[in-house]
């Protein structure tokens, strides 16, 4: 019964270290790889900022806050949130200006002294009662403030 024992005890198999080779081989190059993509975006962070344009400056001017926290009128809600709106890209290309009165009657409570309490958004998320600041017409360059624009110099390119 020692006629087993040779073969339990023979060498590996013979394709077991070329595998073993290529896996390795495999890694190294996506590590490889992997490091050239991070340094190309190391340097392409390098260019964009050295390439970083200022904010643009605001459309309009803010209107001064009432002493509750809110704006006094739509039309004040709405300047502000044009003039908060053009003065950064981000939210140039992405904001559209909704105004409401947060001011909401409540039974059982006297009648409050002030009841303009305007507020801005950049959409009508909140619902039904925030409604549309600068309405659009179907002009082709018009942005979302109402304003028209050069196609050919963007305020945010």
């Amino acid at each position: 019964s020692s006629w087993w024992l040779p073969l339990r005890h023979s060498a590996p198999h013979p394709t077991k270290p070329i595998a073993r080779s290529c896996a390795a081989a495999a890694t190294m190059a996506r590590f490889a790889a992997a490091l050239a993509a991070l340094a190309w975006c190391v340097a392409d962070a390098k260019v964009l900022r050295s390439q970083q344009q200022p904010p643009p400056e605001p459309a309009a001017e803010a209107p001064e806050k009432a002493k509750d926290g809110g704006y006094g009128s739509k039309s004040d809600a709405c300047m502000a949130c044009k003039a908060s709106g053009t003065a950064s890209c981000a939210m140039f290309k992405s904001c559209v200006c909704y105004a409401t009165n947060a001011h909401f009657s409540v039974g059982g409570v006297p009648n409050p002294t002030d009841t303009a309490h305007f507020a801005w958004a950049c959409g009508n998320e909140g619902g039904s009662k925030y409604e549309l600041c600068f309405p659009v017409s179907n002009e082709l360059y018009q942005d979302t403030f109402g304003d028209k624009i050069d196609p050919n110099n963007p305020k945010c390119p």
